[in-house]
């Protein structure tokens, strides 16, 4: 996963190249964790319908004839088969694969549970906080409404509330039998969490651009997708770097706050390990240890925000 990060970083990589390394990092990620996966047909069909409308609604006017007519079928058989699914027409199906055996996420904890919850967290939080805030611009009174009060909402509380919410209120509203993850919930609580954040910060970058940046796009004939994708989404997120990176880093070290549900992340495990009597003697050296990891994750990133805004801001420069 640090690989995985490390490769990101790197300007030349932003392409469909990147989708692929997460894509394999992800699935032999988690098949590492979980010791086994399954893709239900529901997946497939709503990866199927995501991917062909975004490629409808990006590529419309650009793309060639064979190309559309790909990104069409894929929408309409991801979306016809999605709606089956829902329906009970289709039965249920799953492609198994059982390559290691099954480790309870109660035993998981140290680095990797602070580098999983944060980078997941922040990685579905991102494209999750920033339909939020194109939600609450919009036109239609009914998806702003929602957004506004998702929004307000999750910022009104504290993190803390949320992860008692998912870790003790929910199992009791889920129906008998029904079981989730305590972390896969803690997880979700995250990305909530963060993506509330992050689309207030993706608004002021929304708010601050000039009215002649969407005029210019109407004037090429550039449809909503392809003039936020290409034209405003790119120019709204270059000036929020510094304020992005700032809730990373805030939400980095704000996952220690999980062992108020019993999650043992890597300042808590850190704790535990003063009660080795082998380490009983040495807390400074825990502590000092578990600070310089911190530091060094929050001044890569702190680091890395200035070297992307510098990059990102060539063109502007005089």
């Amino acid at each position: 996963m640090l690989a995985m990060l490390v490769l990101s970083c790197d300007r030349r990589m932003w392409n469909w190249r990147l989708l692929v390394i997460w894509g394999t990092g992800s699935f032999v990620a988690f098949l590492l964790m979980f010791g086994e996966l399954r893709f239900p047909l529901t997946l497939f069909f709503f990866a199927g319908l995501l991917a062909g409308g975004i490629g409808w609604g990006m590529r419309a006017g650009i793309a060639g004839a064979g190309e559309m007519m790909v990104h069409r079928v894929l929408t309409i058989v991801g979306g016809a088969g999605l709606l089956l699914r829902i329906l009970g027409v289709i039965p249920s199906w799953g492609l198994e694969i059982k390559a290691f055996s099954y480790v309870e996420t109660g035993l998981w904890g140290g680095l990797p549970v602070t580098i999983i919850l944060a980078t997941y967290g922040l990685v579905f939080a991102f494209p999750y906080g920033i339909l939020l805030a194109l939600g609450r611009r919009s036109k239609l009174p009914l998806v702003r409404g929602l957004c506004v009060g998702f929004i307000e909402l999750i910022r009104g509380v504290p993190l803390i509330s949320l992860l008692i919410m998912a870790s003790v209120m929910l199992p009791l509203f889920l129906p008998q039998g029904t079981n989730i993850d305590k972390f896969l919930r803690t997880l979700v609580a995250v990305i909530l969490f963060a993506g509330a954040y992050i689309a207030e910060i993706v608004r002021g970058g929304l708010q601050s651009l000039p009215r002649g940046q969407f005029e210019a796009a109407d004037a090429m004939g550039l449809n909503y997708v392809q003039r936020t994708s290409l034209i405003i989404l790119p120019q709204a997120l270059r000036v929020v770097i510094p304020p992005l990176i700032n809730t990373f880093i805030g939400f980095f070290k704000d996952t220690s706050l999980v062992l108020i549900i019993g999650i043992f992340d890597f300042l808590n495990t850190a704790n535990q390990a003063l009660v080795d009597p082998n380490w009983a003697g040495f807390p400074g050296e825990v502590y000092i240890f578990a600070a310089a990891i911190y530091f060094v994750f929050c001044y890569s990133m702190s680091r890395y925000s200035k070297y992307l805004e510098v990059e990102l801001n060539k063109g502007t420069r005089r």
